[in-house]
């Protein structure tokens, strides 16, 4: 019996080329996607953009003051350079959901929110809303000679 065993030293692995070719290609393929993975963490901020569309998740409270001031009542936000001043200290319950984020006030980073448009009472002077708890608004206004929007 002369026939040479499998594991025969003298004899190339059969297939060894294709093996080292497709080794090779998945080395490559790793290496590139660690590549791209590493591009895409230091580009995270250009990349992944949060934009909210209601109050959901918004945690920046108006905090009221207790006890409430007196009338006429400062103003708490600012919006395109108005100041916006609160109708009352009443907590107005909203859902979260219905409200649509109209600005950021740069001082106080409060959010300013407006209703959505069938939910306006008609003839009503345009209204604003700052988040002062989990689906609790602070209604606000510019003041009687100022333009809204």
């Amino acid at each position: 019996m002369n026939e040479s065993s499998p594991t025969d030293p003298g004899q190339p692995f059969p297939g060894q080329r294709a093996a080292v070719i497709l080794g090779a290609a998945l080395l490559a393929a790793l290496g590139l996607t660690l590549a791209l993975v590493l591009r895409d963490n230091a580009h995270r901020q250009e990349l992944e953009v949060v934009t909210e569309s209601s109050a959901v998740g918004d945690t920046h409270y108006y905090t009221i003051p207790d006890p409430p001031p007196e009338e006429p009542y400062p103003a708490i936000a600012h919006l395109n350079g108005q100041a916006l001043y609160p109708v009352g200290y009443k907590r107005h319950d909203r859902n979260e959901a219905d409200m649509a984020p109209l600005a950021k006030d740069d001082a106080t980073g409060l959010t300013i929110y407006e209703t959505p448009a069938k939910a306006k009472e008609a003839g009503d002077p345009q209204s604003y809303f700052i988040k002062i708890g989990p689906g609790a608004f602070l209604k606000v206004r510019p003041a009687a000679g100022e333009k809204g929007r």
